[in-house]
């Protein structure tokens, strides 16, 4: 994720240190007040310390105070005082005449002489820096509001100014002199700093650390705010040093072209650079460019290796680097790295790419030489661009491999796609062939050995993609497998095609598959006959995987060109017929089909996995099944694609099948193992990117729980409500197992509000053929139990509902659909009050539905329910207790007796429940006729009594 900056070309404000500000700040209160102070601002480049410093400047020209400022310079380091010079030369108080005044001319002019020889023999200085600080007090006189000096950059020093300071520090000049010194404690003399640090252990000089920027801060310099994402990790990459965040904060905007049009804020990077790089004569530089070269860390050998210099003269160079702090020590003996990774990079992207590539190479053999890991060697056979050779081969292999241990499926694409790059310019070079060093020990290497893009690597990788949901890089991924040679020349180039369409395809990227397989078919020379058929089967299949449904008349066409093309092609093309035709609700059709694919891939079995194209065939027959409600085969095939899935790795096709299997296991009444499926389907879906699995998983858990008798404890789907907008699109089978769960509860009103929110259509397009029946069944269902008037509804609306039902059961002639009719029958008898009737049917219904399904569990404790009153009226009678009755209760019910038994309102109980006043009505009705009471009292007598 990448940080959201407002403006990362404009400039920050003018500090964000304002806790060191404040400490600051009493510098110039001792100067107004006529007293001498001094302050010690230590912290490494890029932290803000010239900032500060002109905030501080701002706050003294406010004051009336005073300021001078000079910074000091390398190249000056020789000159005495040179610092107090360039100050107190930029005095502006002039005579008459436009002459300095002169206390600060003769200040110049001493400053100038220096201490003379006797003073360097350690006689006479104190004399001279007497002179010098009665000059100093002079000119303050001149200025009553105080004096500010600033002396910046103060680790290039001249020892005299340090002597004048320390002087200064001592016995301050008689006035308001208020110094701030600022430098980088890695870089400053002993010599210099030592004033300032028994000034600071004496308590004459306060000490102001800049300490790394908090998030706060972080957000303030790039202008975001505080929870932007990605800033945390943005921060503590740039070790909170403003200077670097910037940078960064820059290369990533440039990286997702989020930058373009702004001032790149890493070009006040790239000057402090420059002005680090300016000094070094072209020896050292030579030296810093081939660290760049060899990366984060390197050795004195190594860079000397790659600087093609002497070891005593690398040696040398490193030492006045790490006096320039541009590199440091490792906490590993022996290894150096620069201050700050940026640093290696600016240093890289400035050098000549000609001599870059020639260091790549010489490190190259200099650290294969030394054994390096095939992770440091893989960035230097990249950038040689010197050809590649068998152990290249090896040690990119070996990377992309070394990646995916580590979990880098991005790193491990990026080495898979230099080295099939790489070889494949070796293969143009050699004309199609390809000749290979000796192996170790000088024995002939074999191309099988050292060839880097096998099969089961670049497989291994696209399947880590695809688990991560990274589609892009796959696409990119995808195109350089196929242009490589070994898929060039392989025998198997079409299978390559079909398994790299279909985890395009599961990836949501269904243009990118079909554009695939077009471009196989349209190939010259195009593929074998049953390869072909082969693709063409694939095309239709990625449809489905991409969650589409293909064209019936598509899929007839496939079935003739599939003809005699082998059992798996000939298999695939059936079940999509199959599928295609239950869909449409043409079930005589689809059990044709289905019941020959089965058959055909059933025989296929050999005991050992499914391969891919089978596994993806079982995928697509199991959920054809399931929509027939033959639920028994469809969990045998998922659990056989399943297991073979899992082995394989091959994870675009996981979350369909753990839904399928999910959804199989709630039909069949599997609560527990629905639960399991759809929990993993959830998280392998989300990582993938698959919103349509994610909801459809949710959708499982919900109606699982709810079935359970349940609250699901990390509950995801909000209670919907009528005239709501649609916050997530839903497919119609989501909606259904949502509007199940709801009733499970004893919710009718949420389910209403679900599944007719408007009461003109559906909220989502209505449900597939096959479906509707069930669909209808639910819309009664949840009329019935919200009730008719809390709904706005009436009886001969849910008869319409009903006949629909029936309807719809009689097209498709499934058991399962004509169990959902009867039920929907008895929801417009049980409107009407025809209570005696409705129960008949809704246990008619129970045998077509199946005791275990949680449609038919419904349909069960619906006809219990109407005959409830009689057996509590015969229980009380035979003073059997009512805990039996209460036992009957739906959990939602449950909830609603308890709060009426202790006495709570109907309003109150709708608030606290999150339901409409006439919902709790509409359970109370419920309640009072399942425990044969006539009111609340009665109904709290009951409860009392039950314990």
């Amino acid at each position: 994720m990448t940080t959201t900056i407002t403006a990362v070309g404009n400039p920050p404000p003018a500090t964000i240190r304002t806790t060191e500000l404040a400490c600051l700040e009493r510098l110039l209160d001792a100067a107004r007040e006529g007293r001498s102070a001094v302050a010690e601002i230590a912290a490494d480049p890029g932290s803000g310390k010239s900032r500060l410093l002109t905030a501080l400047t701002r706050q003294a020209e406010r004051r009336g105070v005073r300021v001078l400022r000079s910074r000091c310079a390398e190249a000056e380091s020789g000159v005495a005082h040179g610092p107090f010079v360039h100050a107190f030369s930029t005095w502006q108080d002039q005579d008459a005449t436009g002459a300095a005044t002169p206390p600060t001319a003769a200040l110049l002019s001493l400053l100038a002489q220096g201490p003379g020889p006797e003073a360097r023999r350690g006689t006479g200085g104190r004399g001279y820096y007497a002179e010098v600080r009665r000059l100093i007090g002079a000119s303050l006189a001149t200025a009553p509001g105080g004096l500010l000096l600033i002396l910046d950059d103060y680790h290039w020093a001249d020892p005299g100014t340090a002597e004048l300071l320390g002087t200064l520090i001592h016995s301050p000049a008689a006035g308001g002199l208020a110094v701030a010194v600022a430098h980088r404690p890695r870089q400053i003399p002993a010599a210099v700093r030592a004033p300032l640090h028994e000034g600071v252990e004496q308590g004459l000089v306060d000490l102001v650390d800049l300490p790394a920027l908090d998030l706060a801060q972080s957000a303030a310099v790039l202008r975001t705010a505080p929870d932007a994402p990605g800033l945390a990790r943005l921060r503590e990459r740039a070790g909170g040093v403003p200077l670097y965040l910037l940078a960064l904060a820059e290369e990533e905007q440039q990286a997702t072209g989020a930058g373009a049009g702004t001032v790149p804020a890493a070009s006040g990077f790239a000057v402090h650079l420059h002005a680090e790089l300016e000094p070094l004569d072209e020896s050292s530089l030579t030296v810093v460019r081939a660290a760049a070269v060899l990366g984060d860390t390197f050795t004195v050998d190594t860079v000397a290796e790659v600087a093609a210099v002497s070891r005593a003269r690398s040696c040398a160079i490193l030492g006045e680097l790490r006096r320039r702090d541009l590199v440091r020590p490792t906490s590993q003996s022996g290894l150096l790295t620069f201050r700050h990774p940026l640093l290696g990079r600016g240093l890289y992207e400035t050098t000549d790419g000609c001599w870059r590539a020639g260091a790549h190479g010489r490190a190259l053999t200099c650290l294969r030489a030394l054994g390096a890991p095939a992770t440091e060697l893989a960035p230097h056979i990249e950038q040689a661009g010197s050809g590649i050779g068998d152990a290249d081969r090896r040690d990119l292999g070996t990377a992309a491999r070394f990646a995916l241990h580590l979990s880098r499926p991005a790193a491990a694409a990026h080495w898979l796609t230099v080295a099939i790059r790489l070889d494949r310019a070796a293969h143009a070079a050699d004309g199609g062939g390809r000749g290979h060093e000796d192996g170790p020990g000088g024995a002939p290497a074999t191309a099988e050995a050292d060839e880097p893009v096998t099969e089961e690597l670049w497989r291994s990788v696209v399947q880590h993609l695809a688990a991560a949901g990274d589609a892009d890089r796959v696409v990119r991924l995808v195109r350089e497998i196929l242009a490589g040679p070994a898929a060039r020349t392989g025998v198997d180039r079409a299978g390559t095609v079909a398994y790299l369409s279909a985890v395009l395809a599961a990836l949501g990227r269904d243009e990118d598959a079909q554009g695939l397989i077009a471009a196989e078919l349209s190939a010259e020379p195009g593929p074998a006959p049953e390869a072909a058929a082969l693709l063409q089967l694939r095309r239709h299949v990625c449809k489905v995987l991409a969650g589409q449904v293909p064209a019936r008349a598509d899929v007839e066409r496939l079935v003739r060109v599939t003809a005699g093309a082998g059992p798996v092609a000939e298999a695939g093309a059936l079940t999509l017929r199959g599928l295609c035709a239950v869909v449409a609700g043409d079930t005589c059709a689809a059990e044709w089909a289905l019941v020959a694919a089965a058959q055909t891939i059933d025989e296929l079995d050999d005991s050992g996995p499914a391969d891919e194209p089978e596994s993806t065939l079982l995928l697509l027959l199991s959920w054809a099944e399931a929509l027939m409600g033959w639920y028994g085969p469809a969990h045998g095939h998922a659990e056989r694609a399943l297991s073979a899935v899992r082995a394989r790795g091959d994870a675009h096709l996981l979350a369909p099948l753990l839904d399928t299997l999910g959804y199989v296991h709630y039909q069949s009444g599997r609560m527990p193992d629905a639960l399991t499926a759809a929990q993993e389907c959830r998280d392998v879906a989300t990582a993938a990117g698959r919103s349509d699995h994610v909801g459809l998983s949710d959708a499982i858990t919900e109606a699982a729980w709810a079935q359970l008798g349940r609250r699901n404890p990390s509950a995801r789907l909000t209670r919907p409500v009528a005239g709501d907008p649609l916050e997530s699109p839903r497919t119609p089978l989501n909606a259904l197992l949502q509007a199940e769960a709801h009733l499970a509860a004893g919710d009718g009103e949420a389910a209403f509000a679900l599944l007719l929110p408007r009461r003109e259509a559906w909220r989502v397009s209505e449900p597939v053929a096959v479906l509707a029946a069930r669909g209808y069944e639910l819309l009664a269902a949840a009329a019935v139990t919200a009730g008719l008037e809390t709904v706005g509804m009436s009886a001969e609306v849910v008869d319409e509902w009903a006949a629909h039902s029936a309807d719809a059961a009689a097209a498709v002639g499934i058991a399962e659909q004509r169990g959902h009719a009867l039920m929907a029958r008895g929801h417009a008898l049980l409107s009407r009050r025809q209570n005696g009737e409705a129960a008949r049917v809704y246990a008619e219904a129970v045998d077509l539905l199946g005791a275990e399904s949680p449609a038919g569990a419904r349909a069960r404790e619906l006809a219990r329910e109407l005959d409830r009153p009689a057996r509590v009226a015969s229980a009380r009678e035979a003073d059997t207790g009512p805990e039996g009755a209460f036992a009957d209760l739906t959990l939602r019910e449950k909830e609603v007796a308890a709060l009426a038994g202790e006495g709570c309102k109907t309003k109150e109980i709708a608030q606290r429940l999150t339901v409409s006043p006439r919902t709790v009505d509409a359970h109370l009705t419920r309640i009072y006729s399942k425990l044969g009471v006539n009111s609340r009292a009665e109904l709290a007598r009951l409860m009392a009594l039950a314990g």
